[in-house]
């Protein structure tokens, strides 16, 4: 990360500065020349950090242009389900109602039955009387047919009626299943809603952040040239917060593209390649590299703080020969390919099974495209030094569930190697 170490430069320049003023002239008087070539140093310092503050400013306000076409579908969805909810209300509210209607009617029939049968049995001509004033053989059939028939009839009518009422019922209960599945889609997109505000929240307290250095830099810059030969240990120290704060926000607008993107696409269960390591998560991205850095704190200065840490590398970084290749760690699918002018550069990230994205930075160049399914060994990207970067090497990150991880215990153990078990 040359800018920040030109930073911390500028601070020795200034002590310097002063130690040759006092030198080469009168006791008090500045070395012009010393001075000018400082402020210049500085100047130039000073235009790199608003450049880089301005670029991940304009990557947050993309993600932030992003978040809310993404709540404007997310609202389109809400409201479908909402309507299949309503719809399904009315559904329901008919079906009980048929359901209520067909209750009354059997229970209307079994009271017709009661009430036939004790009129028949209590009236002075019961069926038998009536059986025996039968005239001849055939009148006495007629007479035992008419009583099956309308038996039969009231039986059957009371059979339909359950069965239109069974029915009912079940088509009932699929609508009340269909309802409670749509309430649980709609409690998850809402779900979904909720956390791209909170992530908007987020945003635009980035941007804002960003913009207030902005015009401090503008500032600096602004009155620089009346700067007098205390050139201001102050300006070098905030050079060097400032360069803190945006590649901090670099990296996390890079993040944050990663969560939009996760909102929109299920990776899911993807499977296994033909391949792929039996005994480990990941293979190494570049087999034969050296290890530059490890992950955790650091005491560089040109590490951004995290996690509580003044500075933090979130990653491994691997040092092979520029240009060398640079592979998947495991089966996944591309989510992001872009470029930032600080933070980590040209970079690609993959989203793999179980909510795990790896990031590849510093690239020189990216190989592969957004939405390519990729397995393990699949060339993504050639070594680089873009962004933010003391020289050609791999920034490799781990993050899970947004959080990052050190990928150690995911790779096989040891230097980097092409094992893969």
């Amino acid at each position: 990360m040359k800018a920040t170490l030109l930073a911390m430069a500028l601070a020795l320049l200034v002590l310097s500065a002063d130690r040759v003023g006092a030198a080469a002239g009168s006791p008090g008087q500045p070395d012009p020349t010393q001075q000018l070539a400082v402020i210049e140093q500085i100047r130039a310092q000073l235009g790199s950090n608003l450049a880089d503050a301005m670029a991940a400013q304009q990557q947050l306000k993309q993600s932030l242009q992003d978040n809310a076409a993404q709540q404007q579908v997310l609202q389109g969805k809400i409201a479908a389900v909402q309507a299949k909810i309503a719809d399904l209300d009315e559904q329901i509210a008919d079906a009980k109602r048929h359901e209520a209607i067909l209750a009354q009617r059997i229970e209307a029939e079994r009271a017709q039955l009661r009430e036939l049968a004790r009129a028949i049995y209590t009236a002075p001509e019961s069926p038998l009387v009536r059986l025996a004033e039968a005239r001849s053989l055939s009148d006495l059939l007629s007479r035992i047919a008419d009583l099956n028939v309308a038996g039969e009839r009231a039986g059957d009518l009371k059979a339909s009626l359950k069965n239109d009422l069974a029915a009912q019922q079940a088509e009932r209960q699929r609508e009340e299943t269909a309802r409670e599945e749509q309430v649980a889609l709609r409690d998850g997109l809402n779900k979904q809603m909720d956390e791209l505000r909170n992530l908007e929240r987020q945003q635009e307290d980035s941007v804002a952040q960003l913009q207030h250095k902005i015009e401090e830099t503008r500032y600096e810059l602004a009155r620089l040239s009346s700067q007098s030969t205390q050139l201001s240990q102050q300006i070098a120290d905030m050079l060097t917060q400032q360069q803190d704060a945006i590649i901090a926000a670099a990296m996390q607008a890079v993040w944050t593209q990663m969560q939009l993107w996760a909102q929109a696409n299920n990776v899911g269960q993807i499977a296994t390649s033909a391949g792929h390591s039996t005994q480990y998560r990941f293979i190494w991205p570049e087999p034969q590299a050296g290890i530059s850095q490890p992950f955790g704190p650091s005491l560089l200065a040109l590490e951004p703080p995290y996690g509580g840490y003044a500075h933090f590398h979130t990653g491994i970084d691997l040092v092979e020969p520029f240009g060398s290749a640079v592979y998947a760690a495991d089966d996944g699918v591309v989510a992001l390919v872009g470029s930032s002018s600080s933070g980590y550069g040209n970079y690609v990230v993959i989203a793999h099974t179980g909510g795990l994205d790896t990031l590849y930075g510093h690239l020189s160049a990216a190989l592969v495209k957004v939405g390519q399914a990729v397995t393990q060994g699949t060339p993504v990207g050639l070594e680089g030094s873009s962004g933010y970067s003391t020289g050609a090497h791999l920034h490799f990150e781990l993050r899970i569930n947004q959080v990052p991880v050190n990928p150690a215990p995911y790779l096989p153990p040891g230097a980097p190697s092409p094992f893969r078990g």
